[in-house]
């Protein structure tokens, strides 16, 4: 088992100097998506966070702060965030409910997003980190573009930059069926790696046909049991797909995130889908994978 674990810690580390392709990897829904206990909770953020670090791989966990009063756990909870910090890893706002931009008054959610900071900030502030990103719950940024103005006007003037997602692997789904089915675990995990490497393959086809290459990508992750299980197999197939792995300011360099994006809708999806649209849309997007 310790010749397994040094061989694939050299691959990884090998990664990181020998490719090209880049990518940051978030995390939604800190302390955790489901409403588990906070000792449950502990344990699939250290074993991810373990894993991270281990492969030395940067990330930003987005931070549901109206979970950490659920179960009145709430100091077992603000110290998995702080585990997060001791890891070297940030926290970013994901707001304190997690509703949807377009289901609520815009006042109301702008009141969301700066609860959604309070503890978050402190203690990125408390070791002196910049606490400046913000990923919007269910990826919905605004149903029209007055909203959605009126809201980055919001965040720019909070001092936040929105974190976008352009390979999205469905994990919740699956992190669902294993809940719901824990006796098929090995066939779930097993469906759950071979739809990322396809979602990563049609992701990639998608932003050399938009862009003539594969840009910087931002991959969209949950705090979960099945990532806890399997948080080495997923930094295994971004390696062998010639990945290094950067932090989200890194990513963000990528010039394609200063493309205009029109789409307007509820339903969040990746943002290669909405440059597409605002380009013109040259992607089958029905050939998307589904679980």
């Amino acid at each position: 088992m310790k010749i397994k674990t040094i061989l694939f810690t050299f691959f990884i580390l090998c990664c990181q100097f020998v490719y090209a392709n880049e990518i940051a990897i978030t995390f939604d829904d800190l302390p955790g998506q489901q409403d588990e206990s906070a000792e449950k909770l502990h344990k699939i953020n250290e074993k991810i966070l373990k894993t991270l670090n281990k492969f030395k791989v940067p990330a930003i966990g987005f931070v549901n702060e109206g979970k950490l009063y659920i179960n009145q756990q709430i100091t077992e909870k603000i110290a998995i965030l702080k585990l997060w910090i001791d890891y070297g890893q940030i926290l970013g706002n994901h707001t304190y409910s997690h509703n949807r931009l377009s289901n609520v008054k815009l006042d109301e959610f702008e009141k969301d997003v700066i609860k959604g900071s309070m503890i978050s900030k402190h203690l990125m502030e408390n070791v002196k980190i910049k606490y400046n990103y913000f990923r919007h719950p269910y990826l919905d940024t605004g149903a029209t573009s007055e909203i959605r103005s009126s809201f980055e006007k919001f965040l720019k003037k909070e001092g936040y930059i929105v974190a976008p997602v352009t390979i999205d692997t469905d994990d919740w789904k699956f992190n669902k069926q294993l809940i719901d089915n824990p006796h098929n675990k090995k066939k779930i995990i097993q469906k759950y790696l071979e739809h990322t490497r396809a979602k990563f393959a049609f992701y990639e086809d998608a932003s050399k046909k938009i862009f003539s290459r594969n840009i910087k990508h931002i991959w969209l992750l949950h705090i979960n049991l099945i990532n806890s299980y399997i948080m080495e197999d997923l930094l295994k197939i971004a390696c062998e797909l010639g990945y290094k792995f950067v932090n989200l300011s890194s990513a963000l360099e990528d010039e394609v995130y200063f493309e205009p994006n029109n789409y307007y809708a509820a339903f969040g999806v990746s943002w290669l889908y909405r440059w597409d649209f605002t380009r013109g849309k040259i992607v089958d997007w029905s050939k998307e994978p589904e679980v």
